[in-house]
């Protein structure tokens, strides 16, 4: 695995004080859009040969993983198997700003549709014409 050496916030395009969330540094720890700053758990080492992007205080051992590769499927920490298992591998190239599953490329990273906040991370349908959801931000960008 070739993981970034520069951690990166995953933010919101639409809310740019917001990004990824883990709610902790262990396996099945949900994702959600939570404020960032200063928050250790929203930082990722993203390895983008592969697809992954992994929990920075781990040791790159957990990595974002849908439970199961459908609409609505949500998405968290899992640990990384050798090798990666096609439910956590992503891409970021094919549809700039948004979150591709590769395991099913109708797919990306989204919202959950309840009433809760903070709004759970899932995955959800890739429409025509989507606008940009998510913005990398190394750390070492101003503001981060």
């Amino acid at each position: 695995m070739a993981f970034s050496s520069t951690s990166y916030f995953i933010t919101s395009a639409y809310f740019p004080d917001y990004a990824i969330v883990a709610e902790d540094s262990s396996k099945g720890s949900r994702l959600s859009l939570q404020p960032f700053q200063n928050n250790f758990a929203a930082l990722f080492n993203i390895d983008f040969d592969q697809g992954l992007f992994a929990l920075a205080t781990s040791g790159n051992q957990l990595v974002i993983a849908a439970n199961e590769v459908a609409d609505g499927s949500p998405l968290q920490l899992d640990l990384l198997p050798e090798p990666a298992l096609p439910s956590q591998r992503w891409d970021v190239f094919s549809q700039p700003g948004n979150i591709v599953s590769q395991a099913d490329r109708t797919l990306a990273f989204g919202f959950g549709m309840e009433k809760i906040f903070p709004p759970a991370l899932r995955l959800r349908k890739l429409h025509p014409g989507r606008p940009p959801m998510w913005i990398l931000r190394p750390l070492t960008a101003p503001g981060a």
